[in-house]
């Protein structure tokens, strides 16, 4: 090997094990709090600093902050206009920003309160989607207002194909979309919603649903998926602070929780004695109270399930299998719920999508004994 060889070699050997900087390590462990000290940190030592400036951006993206996220964001662009890591930030802000025509919302009240048609396996309201009445389950790992496509043509709601989606135990599946012109229930119209039309199976046993309302929906409000009382409660945004202090005064839990992508939320808890971990909130996991990956299990000390007792069941991206086990307890802040049940998927999860750590997802057991609010607005999670 000659000289300049050598001397390459010993670059490229002292890149690939330099240690992340306090933000990524912070960041990709899933501490989106400890990321922003960090990040903020770096920049205000660093001015110029590429990572620490997009990292920034990223965590204020993840909080709903749009505008201090696009003031990050455009000043990383003078930087570097062609990396590829701002450049996917960049379009997602653009999703994220509000387009003409899109929800436009009238309520009748400072409230709307849309009673559960069932509770099982998953809370479930009518609405009527273009002028014909539809049931949905409450869903927040779904998007808008997801379609299977059976409904899609009885709404009358035409379907392109805009990629593949991801779903339990990492199965993918072809996903379309659509537009809905309108939706109501008695209170409440909103106009011009963007559509997700499901694969053919949808999840939820033999109950007959035509889709799901999902997070790009709910976050149109202030949204309380209530199970103690059967009932969605929709309160518009500006109610934030006002519900925030009647909800500690109750003693409520009110945890930070974040947006990924276009509809995932996040939020931070333990499961047993395990650490503090990052988790998605998703309330569509029928009789499931937390489902966790392999590196979850073992940091919660729960050996891995028996693969002969495995469950089977049709998901979002077709048959699907995980390992129940049972957790005996989660955690999210202050309120603890005991003995849930759990899933593993020993095949893969769906986690692998993401920049950053999951240790899995809590589910609508966990939230059944109350109830819980999400606040786009704070971007706080209320669970009562």
């Amino acid at each position: 090997m000659n000289l300049l060889a050598s001397l390459f070699a010993a670059v490229v050997l002292a890149q690939s094990t330099m240690a992340p900087s306090p933000g990524d390590a912070a960041f990709s462990r899933g501490d989106f709090g400890a990321a922003h000290v960090a990040y903020a940190a770096a920049a205000a030592a660093h001015p110029d600093d590429l990572d620490a400036i997009i990292g920034l951006g990223t965590v204020d993206l993840y909080r709903n902050d749009l505008a201090d996220a696009r003031g990050l964001l455009e000043r990383a662009a003078k930087l570097d206009p062609a990396n590829p890591r701002l450049r996917s930030r960049l379009r997602a802000l653009e999703e994220r920003e509000p387009h003409a025509g899109d929800f436009q919302i009238a309520m009748r009240d400072d409230r709307v309160s849309i009673p559960f048609a069932s509770s099982e396996p998953l809370p479930m309201i009518h609405v009527r989607i273009n002028g014909v009445e539809g049931s949905f389950f409450l869903d927040t790992g779904a998007t808008t207002i997801d379609l299977t496509p059976a409904a899609a043509a009885r709404f009358h709601v035409a379907a392109h194909v805009v990629g593949q989606g991801v779903f339990a135990g990492g199965k993918t599946a072809t996903i379309s979309a659509g537009r809905i012109d309108r939706m109501d229930v008695d209170g409440l119209s909103v106009r011009g919603i963007d559509a997700g039309i499901l694969p053919a199976t949808l999840p939820g046993g033999n109950q007959p649903a035509d889709g799901g309302i999902g997070t790009t929906f709910l976050r149109h409000f202030l949204s309380t998926i209530d199970y103690k009382h059967a009932r969605l409660v929709l309160y518009p945004r500006s109610s934030s602070a006002a519900f925030e202090r009647e909800a500690a005064k109750a003693g409520a839990t009110i945890v930070p929780m974040w947006r990924v992508g276009d509809h995932f939320i996040f939020a931070r808890g333990h499961v047993d004695d395990g650490p503090d971990s990052l988790f998605n909130i998703d309330t569509g996991g029928e009789q499931l109270g937390v489902q966790l990956t392999k590196e979850g299990l073992a940091a919660a000390g729960i050996p891995e399930p028996d693969p002969s007792k495995a469950h089977h069941f049709m998901g979002g991206g077709g048959a699907a299998s995980a390992l129940p086990f049972t957790a005996a307890s989660v955690t999210v802040g202050s309120t603890t719920r005991m003995n849930l049940p759990g899933l593993y998927f020993d095949k893969g999860d769906q986690f692998a999508i993401f920049p950053f750590a999951v240790a899995g997802t809590i589910s609508d057991e966990f939230f059944r004994p109350g109830a819980v609010t999400f606040d786009f607005d704070a971007m706080k999670m209320i669970v009562t």
